[in-house]
């Protein structure tokens, strides 16, 4: 029944968005009574939420290549694949669609915080391995090599291919570099 009534959720989201999002049409996609999905979920924040935590802990591998280049370009390509993926991008899409005052908003977060938590430790082998100066922002480094892939993906449509990835990176690091010289 979880399953079905994630796949619901999904369904519904990617249709309606979470403007158009209920529970009486997630019930009726998974085949089960609302009254269900309300005992056991509560209403619609919690069936987000519930999908958020599903996504969490089927999180890919961390990848450790033995650089931050290669470190970076792996893990940004696993979240352009991510993504790309329709349940993430109908799931992702509801989050910024929340806004920072929205029920949604505490919910992304916590599922933001766990991401960056998740991610740091490429950004902290770097530095012990001398590839970045200590105290870099690794938060920020993160972002800057990640956001164009979002809006590749959700703005423009630009095609994300490896090179893009590694185009991403490529420019991260050179400005990373040339900040760590001054």
């Amino acid at each position: 029944m979880t399953a079905a009534v994630r796949a619901a959720t999904v369904a519904a989201l990617t249709e309606h968005g979470w403007n158009g999002l209920a529970v009486e049409d997630v019930a009726a996609r998974a085949g089960v009574n609302k009254t269900t999905i309300y005992r056991r979920w509560g209403g619609r924040e919690a069936l987000v939420a519930d999908l958020l935590l599903a996504a969490a802990d089927q999180g890919t591998a961390l990848p450790d290549t033995g650089t931050l280049r290669g470190d970076l370009a792996a893990f940004t390509r696993q979240v352009r694949d991510a993504l790309v993926a329709p349940a993430n991008r109908a799931l992702l899409s509801t989050l910024a669609a929340g806004g920072p005052d929205s029920s949604l908003a505490e919910l992304g977060r916590g599922y933001w915080a766990a991401r960056f938590a998740r991610a740091r430790p490429m950004v902290e082998r770097a530095v012990d391995r001398g590839e970045l100066a200590a105290g870099v922002d690794a938060d920020a480094l993160i972002v800057r090599v990640v956001g164009p892939v979002w809006f590749g993906v959700f703005g423009p449509g630009t095609a994300v291919d490896d090179a893009f990835v590694e185009g991403c990176v490529e420019i991260v690091l050179a400005g990373t570099a040339a900040t760590g010289r001054r």
